[in-house]
């Protein structure tokens, strides 16, 4: 694949994976205020866990995206 391509394709990654990220903390938040029968404690962990992985997933894939080999 050519370096141009590789480049555009992990920062298109990277966007997305951020996106993400802000997506499930938006899920977890409402999810968090609805009066629904879950564990509170669970939900939040879980969410947390996963917005800070993708969050990580998304700024690696932008930072291969500008490295410069």
């Amino acid at each position: 694949m050519e370096k141009n391509k590789k480049e555009a394709l992990f920062a298109e990654l990277g966007k997305y994976s951020i996106d993400i990220s802000k997506l499930v903390f938006g899920g977890v938040i409402l999810a968090g205020i609805m009066k629904l029968d879950v564990n509170k404690l669970a939900l939040f962990g879980l969410g947390i866990l996963v917005v800070i992985a993708t969050l990580i997933t998304g700024l690696i894939f932008i930072a291969l995206s500008n490295s410069k080999n």
